[in-house]
């Protein structure tokens, strides 16, 4: 019988070779490859500065960015187009202000009140580089946040143990150490699509889920009637100078 021989016949026959495992650096550089390259993004998650912040933003790569960022208990809603920009501060943070004034500044107190009371449900409109300054919303500009995050890695490896998020399990990759340090987080059964990423910026940890790849960013200037300009609300200015 044919192959029964062990000649080399049917029998010693081998089938085709399994594709070679892809490294982990080459999956970690495909996934920041990807990250670097999508018009807009979600970012949701945590900035760890001296003031902690998490964020909640649609941000694209034209200056458009949509959302909230909640510090101290405070959520805030943020509108970026351009070179403009809008701040609706929550209540209880605009309470903060004043409470700071009465105890700190109190000679500026009449001022930080006036300012709150028109403050009170507007937006606030600032040059856009202001907003941008505000903890964590530098994330409204993927370029400038991510600018020192590496396209490609020359080695990475796994960190921790798998996560399991919207019933997709993922891994994370790591690449270098200490404030340099970068990981992604990718699908555990392969694909380089990045679930979130791991990064410094300054001196502050972030920590982001990702997601809305190449989404509009779908934002429009609040109305005249719901805005105030920042020269209008200026007293707000006393409890930072």
């Amino acid at each position: 019988m044919a192959g029964c021989d062990g000649s080399g016949g049917e029998a010693g026959e081998k089938g085709p070779s399994a594709p070679a495992p892809v490294s982990d650096a080459r999956r970690m550089s495909e996934s920041l490859t990807l990250l670097k390259g999508y018009r807009s993004l979600g970012l949701k998650g945590e900035f760890r500065g001296a003031v902690p912040t998490a964020v909640d933003l649609h941000a694209d790569r034209h200056g458009n960015c949509i959302g909230t960022y909640v510090e101290l208990g405070t959520t805030n809603e943020v509108v970026v187009i351009g070179d403009r920009g809008w701040v609706r501060y929550d209540d209880k943070k605009l309470e903060n202000m004043r409470s700071f004034a009465k105890t700190y500044v109190p000679d500026k107190l009449a001022a930080v009140e006036e300012a709150v009371e028109k403050a009170r449900g507007k937006y606030v409109e600032y040059p856009a580089r202001e907003v941008l300054q505000y903890p964590g919303l530098i994330l409204c500009d993927p370029d400038r946040a991510f600018a020192k995050v590496p396209r490609s890695v020359s080695n990475a490896g796994e960190k921790g143990n798998p996560r399991t998020k919207g019933g997709e399990r993922t891994v994370q990759l790591t690449h270098g150490s200490g404030g340099d340090e970068v990981s992604v987080h990718v699908p555990e059964r392969g694909g380089s699509v990045p679930r979130g990423i791991d990064f410094t910026l300054g001196d502050a940890p972030v920590l982001l889920e990702l997601g809305d790849y190449d989404e509009p960013v779908r934002v429009k200037p609040p109305s005249r009637a719901d805005t105030v300009s920042a020269e209008e609300v200026k007293g707000l200015d006393a409890i930072v100078e």
